[in-house]
């Protein structure tokens, strides 16, 4: 189901989802086996600098759960709970990867393929993306993980909007509500914006990006020790000494991450 790949300074990481017969639907062993997948061989990858997500062929990016597979593991309240367990495990993780995530979106991203989604930093999608918030469809609800982050980026009134019509939006109006960061006309121009994206971002320090990551996510109490603690080692860092050093020298920073 999990492509993963590396690039070869290891500073770019890529997971591909590639079950395309079943528009890289998740079933309840991919969303254990994506927990693991990022908790022990992406998280602590010691040059990792940005993560992308996508999914493979041409009808989706992720068209959710496999549905056909509920009547057996996810029926009545104690099954359905300890489904919800793995699916929010795996949102966990991949919100957890220390460095910037992106999610490369095209076609279907629906039900539990907008929640991969919504665990990323920065989603950025094709003009044939098609984005659905369905549980209402099917009688069941999603979970507080994804209700938090959908209600973040969109508000609340939007957010309702989508949960309570489960009506599909496309990618235009999914950019316009903020739900993506931006929308490219096709294919390629989605992989020229991605490659420009992530030039930009592996450019620049991954400490940074990394405390930055910790503060949104944990929003410590400003000016506290809690603050101190995510900032105040990037002081001391060889990047940041190097870094004022080239803007002194009118020369270009080469962080490393040290």
């Amino acid at each position: 189901m999990f492509d993963l790949s590396l690039s070869d300074d290891g500073h770019l990481a890529r997971l591909t989802l590639r079950a395309p017969e079943r528009l890289n639907a998740l079933r309840r062993e991919d969303w254990r086996a994506l927990a693991d997948l990022l908790n022990q061989r992406v998280s602590p990858l010691p040059g990792l600098r940005a993560l992308l997500i996508c999914g493979e062929g041409p009808r989706a990016f992720c068209a959710g759960g496999d549905i056909k597979e509920f009547a057996d593991s996810r029926l009545g309240a104690n099954a359905a709970q300890a489904y919800n367990h793995d699916v929010d495990q795996a949102l966990r993780a991949l919100a957890a990867v220390p460095v910037p995530t992106l999610a490369r979106i095209h076609a279907n991203c629906f039900g539990g393929g907008l929640m991969l989604a919504l665990a990323c930093d920065l989603r950025y999608a094709a003009a044939d993306s098609g984005f659905c918030a369905p549980p209402a469809k099917m009688g069941f609800t999603y979970n507080m993980v994804a209700l938090e982050r959908l209600e973040a980026l969109v508000g609340p009134g939007v957010c309702r909007d989508l949960l309570f019509t489960a009506r599909t939006i496309d990618a235009a109006e999914a950019l316009s509500i903020g739900l993506v960061n931006d929308v490219s006309p096709d294919a390629a121009a989605l992989d020229a914006l991605l490659d420009a994206r992530l030039a930009q971002i592996l450019a620049l320090a991954p400490l940074s990006h990394r405390a930055h990551k910790r503060l949104l996510d944990e929003r410590p109490e400003p000016g506290s020790l809690a603050e101190r603690h995510l900032t105040d080692h990037l002081y001391d860092s060889e990047d940041y000494r190097q870094a004022v050093d080239a803007f002194i020298r009118r020369t270009k920073s080469e962080f490393k991450g040290q």
